[in-house]
């Protein structure tokens, strides 16, 4: 089939993909322009992601979503809820559940040499809060076609067919009138921005997105007026082995509110495990960063990361390489985000500078769905560079 029509058979099919199969709910940066800077007011993860709050999904459907009736004063009612409100939960318990897919076209000198639908998470979650005791944890299925993506999750190790995952499981105590969260189990890992493009090289390289890179171990996190961090103690990755892949060591990051609608902040981690994935010899990674997030008109917020990602064997010879993201979200209507994205990554030991450019349309339909388009082109060392389109809709209870 010539290549400009595959394309728009692949167009007709994103476009139905995207009216038939939802994606997740996560952090986004870029709620800084409405003063969030504190994660915990929304998420039941203190450093942002994953399970909604009760007010959070209040803040979904009346300042994040598109209104197509009534006013951000007017109450949601219960289509805000867990199920559109069909089970009352107590105040103790929050439940959500997140299904994603996603179409996906990938071309090279002008030819596709890749299209699917991808089948990329169905989960439950549910967190507990009892006094200040807190535990929370997701359980979900995943398909092997996303194995490339989600094989760090797995609980159960079944190559060619469906898999149990378990993204996220922790327990914990909140303290210092709920500004301390310590606590043990599977956890995102605190590093940079937590933003939802899993695959942008900041988070790929430094091995950070909350996709499928929790490790688990122990962390405290903070969040005050004006500083908020978390520092977690890694113990490696326990659905991972045998152990000698387990990476351990720590992973941190802090941020300070600069003004209402500015935070700036650095990152650092330090991980050494007995051996690589792919090379089997022992490694030592570090990322160390900054990141800020700033918004100097309402509907504009701007996103801005750099780090340094070392990799060596025996904290000799190492290979230093930088990667960096800027991002521009437009928010034109409520709801209806335009999205650019500038990226840089270096790679000391192919000689070699990579560049990356993404256009977004990203639309928040209402308190349960949105749907998103990328458009994303990258150079690839010593290879032709690629172009991806990518068709989501993400949709939770």
């Amino acid at each position: 089939m010539p290549s400009l029509a595959r394309w728009l058979v692949a167009v007709v099919l994103g476009t139905l993909a995207l009216l038939l199969w939802p994606k997740h709910a996560e952090a986004y940066p870029w709620m800084i322009r409405h003063e969030y800077r504190s994660c915990p007011t929304c998420h039941t993860d203190p450093s942002g992601g994953g399970l909604l709050t009760k007010y959070g999904r209040v803040q979904a459907a009346v300042l994040l979503s598109s209104r197509f009736a009534g006013g951000p004063e007017d109450d949601p009612g219960k289509t805000k809820d867990f199920l559109f409100g069909a089970i009352e939960l107590p105040e103790q318990l929050d439940l959500q559940a997140w299904l994603r897919n996603a179409y996906m076209i990938n071309m090279q000198r002008g030819d596709v040499v890749d299209d699917r639908l991808l089948f990329m998470r169905a989960d439950v979650g549910a967190h507990v809060a009892l006094g200040a005791f807190r535990a929370s944890g997701t359980i979900g299925a995943a398909h092997p076609d996303a194995r490339a993506l989600t094989q760090d999750t797995w609980v159960t190790s079944n190559v060619d067919g469906v898999n149990l995952v378990s993204r996220e499981h922790w327990a914990g105590v909140a303290l210092l009138d709920e500004a301390l969260l310590i606590r043990a189990g599977r956890l995102n890992m605190p590093f940079g921005l937590r933003n939802v493009e899993h695959n942008t090289w900041v988070r790929s390289a430094t091995r950070t997105d909350i996709n499928q890179h929790q490790q688990h171990g122990v962390a405290a996190a903070y969040n005050g007026e004006k500083i908020r961090g978390e520092l977690m103690a890694v113990l490696g990755n326990y659905q991972l082995g045998p152990d000698a892949y387990r990476e351990r060591g720590y992973s941190a990051f802090a941020e300070y509110a600069v003004l209402p609608k500015l935070g700036a902040g650095v990152s650092s981690s330090v991980l050494r495990a007995d051996a690589d994935v792919a090379t089997r010899r022992p490694v030592w990674r570090q990322g160390h960063g900054i990141f800020a997030r700033y918004s100097p008109w309402k509907p504009l917020a701007l996103m801005a990361e750099a780090d340094l990602v070392i990799k060596s064997v025996k904290l000799d010879n190492p290979s230093t390489d930088v990667a960096g993201m800027l991002q521009a979200d437009v928010e034109v209507l409520q709801g209806l985000h335009l999205v650019g994205t500038g990226e840089l990554l270096t790679q000391a030991r192919q000689n070699a500078t990579l560049v990356g450019g993404w256009i977004s349309a990203w639309w928040f339909l209402f308190a349960h769905v949105d749907a998103r388009i990328d458009l994303v082109h990258r150079t690839v060392a010593e290879n032709p560079a690629t172009t991806t389109l990518l068709f989501q809709l993400h949709g939770w209870l």
